[in-house]
């Protein structure tokens, strides 16, 4: 792996993941979208038929697969950190890990009636700041650098992330 992106849902880590394997000409995993493609069902069935200690163990299981591949960009689910085995495999990974924080208003704003997301559906602002004060220990945890990105375009944000990392743009 090249790079590990963390945070809590909604902070950009599948955009940013996107834009930078563009940018950088790398391959993107998204960690929920593996789940998925093994599950053979989407996450909030998955959830809904065997809740979240089955989706969570899905979850370690796939991460540590990923973790194994040497190239690459991953783009984590926002409880990933939470989970001990996770936690520890992400700190004692030698990959980067990049923390993307938004604010409560914003991540309300960005994931406001998502269906995709069964732990959010019943969160309003106040539920996503105790939510995000709840995981923000884990994620300061194994981050190597973190970035605020409300009002930070994905561009902006890649950009920091590149020079941070001190990588070759791609030419293609």
């Amino acid at each position: 792996m090249e790079l590990i992106l963390i945070g809590f849902m909604g902070s950009g880590k599948t955009t940013v993941s996107r834009l930078l394997g563009e940018m950088l000409n790398t391959p993107v995993t998204d960690l929920d979208v593996e789940i998925v493609r093994r599950a053979g069902m989407p996450i909030p069935d998955i959830f809904a038929q065997n809740g979240e200690p089955y989706f969570r163990h899905l979850e370690h299981d796939t991460l540590a697969d990923i973790l194994k591949s040497d190239q690459g960009i991953l783009a984590t689910g926002g409880g990933t950190p939470m989970r001990p085995d996770n936690l520890a495999m992400l700190k004692d990974s030698p990959t980067p890990v990049v923390l993307l924080n938004a604010s409560a208003t914003e991540t309300l704003r960005r994931i406001g009636g998502d269906n995709g997301r069964p732990l959010a559906q019943s969160l309003d602002e106040k539920g996503i700041a105790d939510m995000q004060a709840q995981r923000q220990v884990n994620y300061n945890a194994c981050a190597d650098l973190t970035i605020k990105t409300d009002g930070l375009s994905p561009a902006v944000i890649a950009e920091e992330i590149i020079s941070f990392l001190n990588l070759p743009v791609s030419a293609s």
